[in-house]
């Protein structure tokens, strides 16, 4: 049997987001928060805050509701009103530098969810074509590909940006089987998003392994869940015989 072709999501499924995130807040937030403005707040507080902010301005991005100019400032604004800093045209300005600092820095950072490029080596080894189908920024997605080390096992990065189409819409599936060559039969996706990655691929007619490290049961129609990047090495990733 032929192997599978493998679309894997990039954040927290091979690119460790939260980690190399946190890094890059807290610098910014001491380098330019702190100078600025008159907080009574520590970065731990602002980090908690910025990622409960930052997935609901991230939700709305995927609903159409926020472009992604918007989002970018958008997110630290909502976090340092959240936390009492008054609203004022010093804020809005001190909103869009951290928005700027936040990706001209977070993206360089290169730690990877544990065992992600062993994974990746011995996976491409075993003849599998590798691609990534993110709904991440285009130039932000592919600094980070680059600067980890991932790039070398990988065919193709498909972002959102690029596509046109946003995970879990069944466009943005149907377009990576048309730029690739691959089909439903062939095409099998690994994420850690239930929604975007899971529920994206299962309405595209594709298998899905859900990349889930929490104890937390998920759910019982998927193909496969994995805890650990490694587990996938086990699975029987051919194509379906039709």
């Amino acid at each position: 049997m032929s192997s599978a072709d493998l679309f894997f999501d990039l954040d927290r499924t091979l690119w460790d987001f939260d980690r190399n995130s946190r890094e890059a807040l807290a610098e910014i937030f001491h380098e330019i928060a702190q100078s600025r403005l008159r907080i009574s707040f520590g970065e731990q507080q602002f980090i908690a805050v910025y990622e409960v902010e930052n997935e609901r301005c991230w939700n709305a991005y995927r609903k159409g509701e926020l472009t992604q100019s918007e989002l970018r400032p958008l997110r630290f604004q909502r976090s340092l009103e959240a936390l009492g800093v008054e609203h004022s045209h010093e804020l809005e300005q001190v909103s869009a530098e951290m928005g700027q600092a936040y990706v001209e820095r977070a993206p360089y950072r290169t730690a990877l969810i544990p065992g992600a490029m062993e994974v990746c080596e011995t996976l491409k080894s075993r003849g599998h074509r590798m691609f990534i189908l993110t709904n991440g920024f285009d130039e932000v997605q592919h600094i980070k590909m680059k600067n980890s080390g991932l790039s070398p096992f990988f065919d193709q990065v498909f972002t959102s940006d690029a596509l046109g189409h946003k995970k879990p819409a069944l466009d943005a599936f149907q377009a990576c089987l048309y730029q690739t060559g691959s089909n439903s039969s062939r095409a099998i996706m690994i994420g850690d998003d239930l929604e975007c990655d899971v529920n994206g691929a299962r309405l595209a007619g594709w298998r899905q392994v859900h990349f889930d490290p929490s104890e937390v049961p998920t759910d019982p129609n998927l193909w496969q869940r994995i805890r650990r990047l490694d587990e996938l090495l086990s699975l029987e990733l051919n194509c379906i015989e039709h």
